[in-house]
């Protein structure tokens, strides 16, 4: 019974801050001023559609769908207004918003998650993004062979992930791996490569 109590105390915070409801948050506008006040934090099929947000001393409720906003920061995440392209032969998407996992840090990659809702099926997709360059969706099936294929620039790295050193919920360590390999150089604003130690 103790052992329980302790559990409840312990993970009763963890659950309640994950529950629907309103809590402090900002949006970042089109314009990149950023507004302060409460989004409702829903399931994640609706807030990568819209969200309800309420700035700060007023009471109007306002929907914003993706690219109405550039993102927004709730429950400790960032959410980024991107095209969710259904297959990359494809030159359009829907605009969704997918949170922005690496957010906070000046980086090469970025990984971003999505969460995809099929009529009554829901499922969580994970994207990587080169600046200047197009997303990149994780195959949990093919792990190795298409994130290997798509860090070919750091070869090192490349043949780690090919050996199974990486798997799929280390992506983030993978990821931070191959940032700190390519440096951005804050003198001249360029990406460079740094030699990588062992």
């Amino acid at each position: 019974m103790r052992h329980l109590l302790l559990l409840l105390i312990v993970f009763t915070p963890l659950l309640s801050s994950a529950q629907p409801g309103w809590l402090e948050g900002y949006v970042v506008t089109n314009q990149a001023d950023t507004l302060y006040g409460k989004i409702y934090y829903s399931p994640p099929g609706h807030r990568s559609a819209k969200i309800s947000f309420k700035e700060e001393g007023k009471n109007e409720k306002i929907k914003y769908r993706p690219f109405t906003i550039r993102g927004y920061f709730v429950n400790d995440m960032y959410f980024v207004s991107r095209i969710y392209d259904i297959h990359p032969s494809l030159s359009y998407g829907k605009g969704v918003f997918m949170r922005w996992v690496n957010h906070g840090r000046k980086v090469h990659v970025k990984i971003y998650e999505y969460w995809n809702t099929d009529k009554e099926f829901g499922f969580n997709q994970t994207f990587l993004a080169k600046s200047g360059g197009s997303s990149h969706e994780i195959d949990p099936l093919r792990f190795r062979k298409t994130t290997a294929a798509f860090f070919k620039d750091f070869p090192a790295l490349q043949k780690d992930i090919l050996s199974g050193l990486y798997k799929k919920k280390e992506l983030e360590k993978l990821v931070e791996r191959y940032n700190s390999w390519r440096m951005f150089d804050k003198w001249n604003e360029k990406y460079k490569t740094a030699e990588p130690s062992n």
